[in-house]
């Protein structure tokens, strides 16, 4: 299990332990001032109003604004602040906000035990990076309650699903080959499932282009491929496209496909796309060389 899950699961994944969800966790002291520190916490309205808050951020929209700002986490290569930022990466992202890649039937039981309805707006990130609009940000409580009062009633689109339109949400993005993340703000309470793809996604951006690690970690899971099921689709394989991280891999001598357990995230997109049922998820901790690969 990650350090997350040693620290805050209670012999379960972090994400899947009841008590974050808690009363007890969202409204502790300790984590209220965290929230409070936040970009989300400052656009949820713990501190100053909104419209305070976002003018110097804002460029077009609030949401446009909140990507830059994120985005600006990120430097160059080269720069020196980016170096401290890996170093210190992990303590920063704990504060504040990072992300997990979580497979869907991980994503269903997070909002399983979410309290109360879900507030969904478009893809912040899609909306930054390419001007698309996609209602795919789902944000669960405390974050719901206060974006639906903070802006609900003058951004639009948005709107607030109950538990069961939020799976079933969940299910279309996994067909249409979204990656699911759960992000907290700040650890370990989870506050919003992420259901986005490369090149738009700015935490993933953050780990694949920085490698800052707890800007969206690798699940608790890996694929493997039952080679008495797979066939390779006859050379062009079904599940190849739908990794966005290169990890399989299609022999031409087998016929086959691999995974390159090195570079799985565990997101489970590829076993959507597979015909014979041949790809599975196995907890990361069963494989010795991936226990501390996040």
């Amino acid at each position: 299990m990650c350090r997350h899950c040693v620290q805050y699961g209670d012999g379960k994944k972090w994400y899947l332990n009841p008590k974050n969800y808690s009363d007890e966790i969202i409204y502790g002291e300790s984590t209220k001032v965290k929230m409070e520190e936040t970009m989300l916490g400052q656009i949820l309205g713990l501190k100053g109003t909104i419209q305070e808050v976002m003018t110097s951020a804002q460029r077009f929209k609030w949401d446009i604004g909140m990507g830059e700002h994120v985005d600006d986490l990120f430097p160059d290569l080269d720069d020196e602040a980016a170096r401290a930022v890996r170093e210190q990466s992990s303590s920063i992202m704990d504060q504040c906000v990072g992300g997990q890649v979580v497979p869907l039937e991980d994503a269903e039981r997070i909002i399983d035990l979410n309290e109360g309805e879900i507030f969904v707006i478009p893809c912040i990130c899609r909306k930054y990076y390419g001007g698309k609009e996609k209602m795919c940000c789902m944000f669960l409580r405390p974050a719901a309650e206060r974006l639906q009062e903070n802006i609900g009633s003058w951004e639009k689109p948005n709107k607030m699903v109950s538990k069961e339109e939020a799976k079933e949400m969940l299910r279309k993005f996994d067909e249409e080959g979204c990656i699911h993340g759960i992000f907290w703000c700040p650890a370990p309470v989870p506050t919003m499932l992420c259901n986005c793809e490369y090149p738009y996604c700015i935490a993933l951006r953050g780990r694949l282009h920085y490698n800052i690690v707890d800007a969206f970690r690798k699940g608790e899971y890996v694929s493997i491929v039952d080679p008495e099921k797979c066939d390779g689709c006859g050379g062009t394989p079904s599940c190849q496209p739908r990794c966005l991280f290169g990890a399989l891999k299609y022999s031409p001598t087998s016929g086959k496909v691999a995974v390159n357990q090195m570079e799985c995230f565990g997101c489970g997109l590829c076993r959507t796309a597979c015909p014979n049922d041949a790809i599975s998820l196995v907890p990361r901790e069963e494989i010795p060389q991936l226990k501390n690969i996040w």
